[in-house]
Parts: structure tokens; C-alpha cells; sequence
């Protein structure tokens, strides 16, 4: 303690030398700048909160005062700022704790902000590298209107020849917009993502992906992909076999049994009759045999019950009788085959959807009723299409960019194109509707039955033709639909990909996000 007692007065000593008047006289003034951070443009959610720029931490800016060395010394502060205080620079540390520096006038904290300061929406929004250059996601292809609608901070002040600063000069802090308030807004809710990310979680959805969609309009309202990668870390997941740094809700898997809605809408839109149908458990086509989900067969079964149980066998008859052609091209409608741009070039795979031609016997056609075969799609693309479904027909192309702010924080909305593209008549989607309401009732969904909302809704449980170091397939399985069922407003597709089913891998989270957004909406 003595040791430390007599080094405080040796510096004391030492600042008022430099702060006397002959040492001021002879000294060669010269002005210093100090840079001390850039910033890009905010990135918002739809109701303004920022997902970027938070005010973490603080830069301290010590001038080389006697009262800057009492603080300091009665906090403890590090020998070396000590002596670079007595050596009279201007010091610039990086804080954590404020609150020991407020009844100091030589000592200024200034926020600094950290990009991002948590994993929420991690592959939406990307990551910057070193040189502050978004490499991935919205920081990637916004990355130039992000740039220009940051700034920089700096602290100018005097210093003697010695590089010794000027206590009696003021210190010029230079805000060139790094304060800023301009930027992006995303059509995502912030409490909404925080809802879809929690349910995935705790449904233990390890790797998948999760998209809630604003029916009436597309608007993505969540957007998550599993596993996430640690965009403070990332040579340490560049190698990870579970791929993280993909974003599964953007890219393309095998779809299974939520085809059949599209099947669906192609039988009635071309007349085909949804007859009774015997179910013994299997089809054969031209020697190719499909079975149904239900081994030893529905039995006699109709469409509403079909869809809700998801009988492959009843499927692939309408779709034989609606043929290849009219499913391909109603799928075109509905956008699939084709990838969702969301401006700059941030665009989505496209997923995979084969041409008429390919199909040349009754069984290519039964293999693609059931959403088989090399069909894939997005889960983006499938909540689209249950959307068009809950909208009467009516698809809209999904958007994730609301719209840009000003310096003002005034939103001005990019005016994304909402025109309606009528592609299924009201007597099918209503149809439908019928039969995706009984899934959660007495089909393959009941995990995701509520008393608090009804819904409709459809399972899957696609086979890859992939299989694991076991040697077990890996099967990809869906939950999507909509609610209320009366006045849809949501749109939720859960993907998980190697698990066991649809209804008890996806359905209860599905469930956890539905019932969090009648609470919190």
C-alpha cells in the first residue's frame, strides 16, 4: 500500500510540472485526432426496435488531469494508465462500468456500439468480418446502403511537440453520423422471432427451420434456422458437419405430404371427381408400389378424412386423374422452381421442380402426387403456399424488407409490390380449408390441438433417399398451416430435418408459437 501511495505522488508531482505555465509556453501546439469507432446503418424490425447498434460498452476519454488520476487511482486502475496519465496523453479505454467516472469532469464515456449483440436472427441479418463488410445475409447485400448511412466517431485535441495534451484546450468529440438513426427496416417482429425461436428450442428442433408469415400480406414476421453459428467465432464453426451456416428456411428440401394441397387444388381446378376411395394400404403403378402412411389401409375414405390422415394411395389417384401437367403448372403459380429475390440480390434457393416431359408413366405422376421424387421446395415457399390457400386463392409473393429510415427515424416504406395473382378458385381453397381444419382434430396433427385457436393445417414426413452413418434414412418433417381458421392472420411452417414425424416432431411447437402469439398480439 505504501509502494502504491508513493507512486501516486510521484505522478501528482509530475502533472503539475506539465500543466505549469513554462511548460505550456514552450510547447509546439499540434492538433490529434483519435479515431474511435465506425458504424453501419441500423437494421430494424417492422415496429422500429434495432437488432444492431446496441450501446454496449464505453470508450472512457481520461484527460491527464489530477482529478482524472485521484478517480482513477481510487478505483485501482492499472499502473500503466497511470503512468501514461502522468506522462500527460489523453488516454482512450475501453469500459465496462461507468458509474465510478460520473463525478469526474476530466473523464467523458462515450457509448460504443456493438453490432450484434445477441444470436437472434442470426441468418437473416449476417455478419460483418474485420474490415466492417457485411459477408452474408441482409449486411451482405445491403451491405453498400448500410455503409452509407453510417459514420464515425473521433475525439480531436491539443497536444505539445511531445504529444503531451493541452488540459486547457477543449477535446472536440466529432460524431460524423455514427450516432446515426438511418437505415433498414425488416418486415420481422422482434418479439415474434423471440417466440418462434423459443418454441423451436424447446421442441428441441436441433436442426430446422421455422417461418411465420403475415397471412394477408407474405410478410415474413420470423424467420429461424437451426443449428446458428457464433458470428464472434466463425473459424470455429467453418468446419462443423451440421452446417450451420446455412439458413434452412431459405433453402430447398424434400417437401412429402404438404404437396398434397397442391395436388389438391390441381384435381379441382380440372374437374376431377373426389370420390370415395378404397385404401388397402398400397397403389401399384405401371409395377411400382406406394404405400400409404397407414400400412394396413384407411378402407373406405374420403377426401376431407384423406387429407387429414394423409392417405398416399387416395393422393396419388387424384393426381394421376388431374395429371402431371396440370400439377407442374398450378405449381408454377405458386412460384415454386423459382427462387424469392428480396432486392440487391438476396435471394433464396430455388428449390427443384421437374418439368411436364419428365413424367412418362402414371407412376412418375403418383410419385409426385405425394410430393415425392425430385421435387423440393423452401419452407418459405411451402408457407407461401398455404397462404395462398387461407387467402382464397390469392398468392402474394413473400417480402422481408419493409422499408428504409431516415436520419429522423421516419420509416419510408419501400412500397413492395402486394398486387394479388388470383390462381385458385374459392370452391377449392374452401374445400381444402374443409379438410386441412380436421387434421389437428382427428388426423395426423392432433400434438398441435388447442382450445385457444382453431387452424388448419398439414404433416409430412418426407422420405430423402439420404441416410445416416446408421445407415437410417433421413427423413425430412413439416407442421404448416394457418389460424384462426375462420379469419386467417398467421401462417407457420415448422422443418425438421431428421426426424421421426411431421405431427410429433413439428406439431407442438407449432402449438407453443400459435397459443405465444394470441398472448402477445
Amino acid at each position: 500500500m505504501l509502494t502504491i501511495n508513493m507512486l501516486f505522488l510521484l505522478l501528482t508531482g509530475r502533472l503539475f510540472i506539465l500543466s505549469s505555465p513554462t511548460e505550456k509556453a514552450s510547447a509546439q501546439q499540434g492538433i490529434r485526432v483519435k479515431d474511435i469507432d465506425t458504424s453501419r446503418g441500423n437494421i430494424y424490425d417492422r415496429n422500429l426496435v434495432p437488432f444492431t447498434n446496441a450501446p454496449t460498452s464505453f470508450v472512457a476519454c481520461i484527460k491527464p488531469t489530477s482529478s482524472a488520476l485521484q478517480t482513477l487511482h481510487r478505483y485501482g486502475e492499472d499502473a500503466d494508465t497511470l503512468s501514461l496519465i502522468a506522462d500527460g496523453k489523453f488516454v482512450f479505454k475501453k469500459v465496462d462500468n461507468v458509474d465510478i467516472f460520473q463525478n469526474c469532469e476530466d473523464i467523458h464515456c462515450l457509448p460504443i456500439y456493438e453490432r450484434c449483440s445477441d444470436s437472434t436472427l442470426i441468418h437473416v441479418l449476417g455478419y460483418t468480418d474485420s474490415t466492417n463488410t457485411g459477408v452474408c445475409g441482409i449486411e451482405k447485400y445491403f451491405n453498400e446502403e448500410l455503409i452509407n448511412t453510417g459514420g464515425a466517431l473521433s475525439v480531436a485535441y491539443y497536444t505539445d511537440a511531445n504529444g503531451r495534451m493541452l488540459t486547457d484546450e477543449p477535446a472536440e468529440i466529432r460524431d460524423n453520423g455514427y450516432y446515426t438513426k438511418s437505415g433498414i427496416a425488416l418486415t420481422i417482429d422482434k418479439k415474434m422471432q423471440s417466440i418462434l425461436e423459443a418454441a423451436m428450442k424447446n421442441g428441441n428442433i436441433e436442426k430446422g427451420a421455422g417461418i411465420v408469415l403475415d397471412t394477408k400480406t407474405n410478410e415474413i414476421l420470423a424467420c429461424a434456422s437451426f443449428p446458428i453459428y457464433d458470428r464472434n467465432n466463425i473459424e470455429n464453426t467453418l468446419n462443423d458437419i451440421e452446417a450451420p451456416f446455412i439458413n434452412r428456411a431459405f433453402s430447398q428440401f424434400p417437401v412429402g405430404s404438404v404437396f398434397k394441397v397442391v395436388t389438391s387444388a390441381a384435381a379441382l381446378e380440372n374437374g376431377v371427381q373426389l370420390r370415395q376411395y378404397n385404401c388397402n394400404g398400397k397403389i401399384t403403378l405401371n409395377g411400382n408400389t406406394f404405400n400409404c402412411s397407414k400400412l394396413e389401409g384407411h378402407g373406405e375414405i374420403d377426401f376431407t378424412t384423406a387429407l387429414a390422415k394423409s392417405c398416399n394411395p387416395y393422393f396419388i389417384d387424384i393426381g394421376v386423374k388431374a395429371g402431371a401437367k396440370s400439377i407442374i403448372t398450378l405449381s408454377k403459380k405458386m412460384h415454386l422452381g423459382e427462387s424469392t429475390d428480396f432486392g440487391n440480390g438476396y435471394t433464396t434457393d430455388s428449390g427443384i421442380l421437374p418439368q411436364p416431359e419428365e413424367f412418362v408413366s402414371n407412376a412418375d405422376t403418383g410419385n409426385l402426387a405425394f410430393g415425392q421424387g425430385r421435387l423440393s421446395a423452401t419452407p418459405l415457399q411451402i408457407a407461401a403456399i398455404f397462404s395462398c390457400i387461407a387467402n382464397s386463392g390469392y398468392y402474394i409473393k413473400p417480402s422481408l424488407i419493409l422499408g428504409t429510415v431516415d436520419n429522423s427515424g421516419k420509416l419510408i416504406e419501400t412500397g413492395n409490390d402486394k398486387l394479388k395473382e388470383k390462381i385458385i378458385s374459392n370452391q377449392a381453397c374452401n374445400i381444402i380449408k374443409t379438410a386441412l381444419s380436421k387434421t389437428v382434430s382427428e388426423g395426423t396433427g392432433t400434438a398441435a390441438q388447442s382450445s385457444l385457436y382453431t387452424c388448419c393445417t398439414k404433416t409430412a414426413t418426407a422420405q430423402s433417399g439420404q441416410y445416416d452413418e446408421y445407415g437410417n434414412e433421413i427423413k425430412f418433417c413439416w407442421f404448416v398451416g394457418f389460424f384462426p381458421k375462420e379469419n386467417p392472420q398467421y401462417t407457420i411452417c415448422i422443418m425438421k430435418e431428421q426426424g421421426s414425424s411431421g405431427g410429433s416432431d413439428c406439431g407442438p411447437v407449432f402449438k407453443e408459437i400459435a397459443e405465444n402469439i394470441l398472448f402477445n398480439f
